[in-house]
């Protein structure tokens, strides 16, 4: 007699898991650090040096009080509190996709320094929703790439585009992996710093920054080391 035939019982579809959010995209930890007072832990560590290096990049870069300048992913304010002290009043602006960031930026930060609450908006695609087109001279977009894929490198490029005057220019860092490395796995910098291709912190080859400004209105131009304590690069987009 001939066995009976056993089929296996499906394999059960493992339940999707939801991806962790990340430590500085947390709502639950910023409300909580900033009901501590700790919001500057939000952006990362050195608030002093950081802040002062960004603003000391632009003054080298050219920047003068009667110039406008467009601070992508600004957080809490590190560069903008020297950048809005520095220029002529209202002429500094922000982006960022954490409004509780901003609000304390603006309330605890901005205290001795005139600068409407208008001239930071809260947009996670780079969009600000009061700022004219063509006005900007100057911008950043420091330690922001760290933590996004690459799809908003090209988001950040071309939707802050318009922003900006014929010849302006965008200061944004990234993690560079060298070529010739493999682009999956671990790197780890000559500041020790790791970087990933499949997670935070984000790793970019330099021709994928040069890529990803095709078509978006920009030129880039390779900077390199500018003493960024993580050991980010640093590429200068100039407005076509």
């Amino acid at each position: 007699m001939t066995p009976p035939i056993v089929l296996a019982e499906p394999e059960k579809a493992a339940k999707p898991v939801a991806a962790p959010k990340l430590r500085f995209d947390d709502p639950a930890r910023i409300k909580e650090l900033i009901a501590k007072g700790k919001h500057r832990n939000l952006v990362g560590n050195l608030w002093e040096t950081h802040g002062q290096l960004q603003f000391d990049l632009l003054i080298a870069a050219g920047m003068l009080p009667k110039h406008r300048v467009l601070d992508l992913g600004c957080g809490c304010l590190r560069a903008g509190v020297k950048i809005a002290a520095y220029l002529e009043e209202n002429h500094y602006y922000g982006i960022d996709p954490r409004l509780p960031l901003l609000n304390i930026g603006f309330s605890q930060e901005l205290r001795r320094i005139k600068l409407s609450r208008d001239n930071l908006f809260c947009s996670s695609i780079y969009e600000h929703g009061r700022l004219e087109p063509e006005t900007i001279d100057y911008g950043l977009c420091i330690s922001v790439l760290t933590h996004s894929e690459f799809n908003h490198i090209r988001i950040m490029l071309e939707n802050s585009a318009k922003y900006f005057k014929p010849k302006a220019k965008l200061f944004v860092s990234f993690l560079e992996l060298p070529e010739g490395e493999p682009f999956t796995p671990a790197y780890t910098n000559a500041a020790q710093t790791r970087s990933f291709g499949s997670k935070p912190q984000f790793h970019y080859y330099l021709r994928d920054m040069e890529y990803a400004a095709q078509g978006t209105g920009w030129t880039p131009h390779y900077v390199g080391d500018w003493n960024e304590p993580n050991g980010q690069a640093l590429i200068r987009y100039e407005k076509i």
